[in-house]
């Protein structure tokens, strides 16, 4: 008879239960940076977000569940593991992490009670990539899909308006589950850069995207691999500028991309130096600005997972008022990252999504011309509060509107 798993919500980053979670979700062959410790890591610093990580056990316990203490080396879990009879990579029948965003609250609205309605009015649950599942029968793995799933909106349906799972690899037999909670699911595009090489990368790319990326740097643009402080607020700037006037979406603080570049510098430190709010786990990104004559104009920023794909999260650049001098900063910026996969021996260059198919979309032209293999791994999105949802779109417009005026 197979028992359906216990989900538990892990708020700690210490303890046996943790250390199943991080061995689990570092080797599943669907890892990726979104469903691993580092996004837990940067998502606990992140000042408009709130993780949620959920894990499905298995029939086994572990000695002390809520034991918790520092991390130990690889070999003392292993000394742990024939010391209790527990391998821990074996308790987990899957794991789920998802992150609860609020928009930056604007400082007219930063009293109470207008703080608490606008965060109301813009909190939203994401999941980036999807349940990762352990091997086992199908009806193991759909007991415990079910269970995840089940148990996220649990944690969230009160606190977001809706909630999103945006697909980062194949999850359509799963497709039942979702249509019985309540999700729709929508077509989306993404595309994936084979950065094994540097004559893949390079080659991969169109001929005038070549030529651009020449010139740029012919013309006396910079690529600045380390950035300071200061420099990420002038990247900011550009961002804020394009969100505002032509994206009109959800921009995070300013203050996430200082963490990305937090996370920047630690790649190159010691991997155990500790951060805010007490995590000694680093998560891995990294951000790369474009400069001319000392001034920002472009830059993009990627959140990593180590020896496997570099994503991109966050670009812009002032490619139409740098057009005459024949510099396209957006350009030098998105090859400058596919460099650094290839470099750091990373193989994949994901650019997290290309819209809507059957849809023009300037974005995807832009993209499409780096090569790259499209897929289709869709999105499903659920409504949670229906009445507040539609206040929100109307809001948000209506604010947006105004602040593009």
């Amino acid at each position: 008879m197979i028992s359906t798993p216990k989900i538990v919500r892990l708020f700690h980053h210490t303890g046996e239960l943790y250390e199943a979670f991080r061995n689990f979700s570092s080797n599943h062959p669907h890892a990726s940076w979104f469903q691993s410790e580092h996004f837990y890591s940067f998502a606990r610093c992140w000042p408009e977000a709130e993780p949620v990580l959920l894990v499905a056990l298995k029939g086994q316990q572990l000695r002390d569940p809520g034991k918790r203490y520092s991390r130990p080396a690889d070999k003392n879990i292993i000394s742990q593991e024939k010391e209790t009879g527990v391998a821990t990579g074996n308790i987990i029948a899957g794991s789920l992490l998802a992150v609860i965003i609020r928009e930056p609250v604007p400082r007219k609205y930063s009293f109470w009670p207008l703080k608490g309605i606008y965060s109301g009015l813009t909190s939203r649950t994401v999941v980036y990539g999807g349940p990762l599942l352990s091997e086992g029968t199908r009806l193991e793995k759909e007991l415990a899909f079910k269970e995840l799933i089940d148990g996220l909106q649990d944690n969230v349906r009160a606190h977001s308006l809706f909630t999103q799972f945006r697909n980062l690899f194949d999850i359509s037999a799963y497709k039942p589950i979702f249509y019985d909670r309540g999700f729709k699911y929508h077509d989306h595009l993404n595309l994936v850069v084979d950065t094994s090489s540097y004559e893949k990368a390079w080659m991969g790319m169109s001929n005038s995207r070549r030529r651009q990326v020449k010139k740029s740097l012919n013309n006396g643009a910079v690529v600045i691999e380390n950035p300071s402080p200061g420099q990420i607020d002038q990247f900011y700037d550009l961002l804020s500028e394009l969100y505002t006037k032509r994206v009109r979406k959800p921009l995070p603080s300013r203050e996430f991309f200082h963490l990305l570049l937090e996370g920047n510098v630690v790649e190159k430190k010691d991997k155990t130096e500790k951060k805010s709010k007490g995590d000694n786990t680093p998560w891995t990104s990294k951000t790369i600005l474009i400069s001319y004559q000392d001034k920002i104009i472009g830059g993009i920023a990627c959140p990593l997972m180590p020896s496997r794909v570099l994503y991109e999260w966050y670009v812009c650049g002032l490619d139409k008022k740098y057009k005459e001098k024949e510099i396209y900063p957006s350009v030098l910026a998105t090859w400058s990252a596919l460099r650094h996969a290839y470099m750091s021996g990373i193989p994949q260059f994901d650019f997290m999504g290309t819209g809507v198919p059957f849809e023009s979309y300037g974005v995807r032209d832009f993209k499409e011309r780096f090569g790259g293999t499209s897929t289709n791994y869709g999105r499903f999105s659920k409504v949670n509060k229906k009445f507040r949802y539609l206040a929100a779109e109307l809001f948000y417009n209506i604010f947006h509107l105004r602040k593009s005026n």
